[in-house]
């Protein structure tokens, strides 16, 4: 009998179908008939590929790009050759491509897209791997989805069948509203976060379903000095957790670390800090002041009750080539391998794009994963990809299968 594509064992497809990018994996998987119907059921090649490898998405240009980092070649190890391999990739999603993008979300295996123009009237979630999309319109006529508003997505668990949502900061008039894919509608929330507290730049990340925000609290400061009442005004940087089931808000969370937040703007001070998901079980949380890099995992994570566990230390003042103006963005954790693989809060026109991987033991080492400069700095965005058989049904099922050219954009 005659070995085809289509008779080879399970195990060797999905061995031959983890050395792939995920986001290929769709047209991979067409390629015969076989292929086509396990994958209707299952996902083919995601247990072999999210064992060996990290893959996410980022923005580059406001081009949304596939990203794989295989870490298997790293030793960590003072007795072991510090030439070590790094099997990485960063590709743009051609399906994607005619798209400006100025924001992503990832939750579970699908990815909310929101568009770089002031005046969409539409965001756009994406499942790569069935590649489908579906489109979702603004509450009322003449709203638009700011580029640079506050969202988060996420899903309500309680029943069987999760039901996807997507939360916004309401442009006309402030507070929230909320879209449930199920009823594919909007809904205003009587829902605000405790004490006085600011949304910063920096993204949301959906965890378990939930999403978790970096959130700047003021407060009044009261301090007794020699009989005399001094009052202050006072912030600090805290967590912040909304539940997408119960649809509100949790306690704000402290932080292993402290700053001062969004809110003070001090240009002798050099202080950054990230968020990224540990597999499926942990948060990391990511701080730098000055050139000391610290990251802590959570041994505890829910809507209000957090604690954490150190999990490195770094002085990059101990390693040539890491820039002066480095400021640390986007990062994901290799715990068996004790490593963090950090990029730059942005890209910068002047260089070549760099990943910085720091270890525990001194551990560390630099990772060009881009050829050239890119043209516009945006903030990196990296997540942990694992993809999805959830249906994107309303909306005539709409596929991700144009190519034509991309269009022209408004800066």
């Amino acid at each position: 009998m005659t070995t085809t594509m289509a008779n080879l064992p399970v195990v060797l497809v999905e061995d031959i179908l983890s050395r792939v990018p995920m986001t290929s994996l769709r047209a991979i998987r067409l390629t015969c008939k076989t292929w086509n119907r396990l994958s209707k059921n299952q996902i083919i090649g995601k247990k072999a590929a999210t064992k060996n490898q990290f893959l996410g998405f980022m923005l580059i240009d406001f081009t949304i790009c596939s990203m794989r980092f295989d870490l298997r070649g790293i030793s960590n190890n003072d007795d072991e050759d510090d030439d070590d391999f790094i099997d990485q990739s960063v590709k743009e999603v051609s399906e994607l491509y005619e798209y400006a993008i100025s924001q992503i979300f990832h939750c579970d295996g699908l990815l909310l897209c929101v568009f770089n123009d002031t005046r969409s009237k539409t965001l756009m979630v994406c499942n790569m791997y069935l590649g489908q999309t579906r489109r979702i319109k603004a509450r009322q006529l003449f709203d638009r989805f700011s580029k640079s508003g506050v969202y988060a997505f996420g899903y309500d668990d309680s029943e069987e069948n999760r039901n996807h949502k997507i939360l916004r900061n309401e442009t006309n008039g402030g507070g929230y509203e909320i879209y449930d894919f199920r009823s594919d509608s909007w809904r205003l929330l009587d829902v605000v976060p405790d004490g006085d507290t600011n949304f910063g730049e920096k993204l949301s990340l959906s965890f378990k379903g939930n999403a978790y925000f970096f959130a700047t609290e003021e407060y009044d400061e009261t301090l007794v000095v020699e009989g005399e009442t001094l009052y202050s005004r006072e912030s600090r940087l805290m967590l912040l957790c909304f539940d997408f089931t119960s649809e509100t808000f949790g306690q704000l969370l402290t932080l292993p670390f402290h700053s001062l937040g969004d809110l003070v703007v001090d240009d002798s001070s050099v202080e950054s800090w990230a968020l990224s998901c540990v597999g499926d079980e942990k948060l990391a949380v990511l701080f730098q002041h000055y050139k000391t890099i610290k990251i802590w995992t959570t041994t505890e994570i829910e809507p209000n009750v957090v604690s954490w566990d150190e999990f490195l230390e770094v002085d990059l003042t101990m390693f040539g080539g890491v820039p002066d103006d480095f400021r640390a963005g986007s990062f994901f954790v290799d715990e068996e391998k004790e490593v963090a693989v950090v990029f730059d809060q942005e890209t910068k026109m002047d260089r070549n794009q760099t990943a910085y991987i720091i270890g525990k033991d001194g551990y560390f080492k630099t990772v060009n994963f881009g050829d050239d400069p890119p043209s516009y700095c945006l903030q990196l965005v990296c997540s942990s990809y694992v993809p999805s058989l959830v249906q994107l049904e309303k909306q005539a099922k709409g596929k991700i299968n144009k190519q034509g050219k991309r269009k022209e954009r408004d800066y």
